[in-house]
Order: C-alpha cells, then sequence, then structure tokens
C-alpha cells in the first residue's frame, strides 16, 4: 500500500506555465504510478483542465492566479482540483457536443472523455481520475 500523499502548487495565469505544471505532474513517481497506462488521456484533460483556467476563467490575466491541488490516495485513488480566479461556469451553459458544429468549446467534453470523473463547483474547476 502507498501512502496518501497531498500537493498543493499555485501557477501563473500564463499558457507558458501549463507545460511546467504538465512536466512537474509526468515526474512526479506516486501521480504517475496511479495513472499507468492512460498517461496520454490524463494529461491532454491536465492540459486542457489549465489551459481553460487561463484563457476562460482568468482571461490571461496575469494579476490572477490558479491553484492545483491532487491528492494520491494510499488505495491509488488519484484526486485532482484546478481552480482559477475567474468568475465561474454555469455546466448548462456548455453546449451537447451535438450542439457545437464548428464551435470549439471541446474542453468539457475531452476531459469528460479521458477522466473518470470531470465536475464543476461555483468557481471551481475539478477534475478526478480514479
Amino acid at each position: 500500500m502507498t501512502e496518501q500523499l497531498q500537493i498543493e502548487i499555485t501557477m501563473e495565469s500564463k499558457l507558458g506555465a501549463v507545460s511546467t505544471m504538465i512536466e512537474r505532474f509526468r515526474s512526479d513517481p506516486q501521480l504517475s504510478s496511479r495513472i499507468l497506462g492512460r498517461e496520454t488521456a490524463f494529461l491532454m484533460a491536465m492540459r486542457e483542465a489549465l489551459v481553460n483556467a487561463v484563457t476562460h476563467g482568468n482571461h490571461h490575466d496575469p494579476s490572477r492566479k490558479i491553484y492545483v491541488r491532487y491528492s494520491c490516495e494510499p488505495d491509488n485513488a488519484l484526486s485532482i482540483s484546478i481552480r482559477d480566479e475567474g468568475e465561474g461556469l454555469d455546466p448548462s451553459s456548455v453546449p451537447r457536443t451535438s450542439d457545437m458544429g464548428e464551435d470549439r468549446r471541446l474542453g468539457i467534453h475531452l476531459m469528460t472523455s479521458c477522466m473518470d470523473e470531470v465536475g464543476v463547483e461555483g468557481t471551481a474547476r475539478r477534475s478526478t481520475c480514479e
């Protein structure tokens, strides 16, 4: 059984900081042991969540921050929370994939297809992979 690990990181609200955060995910042995075999899907979902937080949440405002918290549980579960300082998102405002046509707002749908659970809570964006 692996011990519990909780990490909290504050990220600059810049698209350039996303790659650094993705590398941090890749280099954490406890995190990578929990996503074994699903690395590509996990990293795609995390990249999308972070880009969305910078772009849609914080509107590229460098005075705002992105907060990333992940918890590696003893039972190999992994929970990740990504929170921005934006106005929040009404989940009912996200179009269904069949209604999108040429629309580029596929982020939540991409994350949902890559993760076990994706949720939106008030102004917090939360992605969970178990």
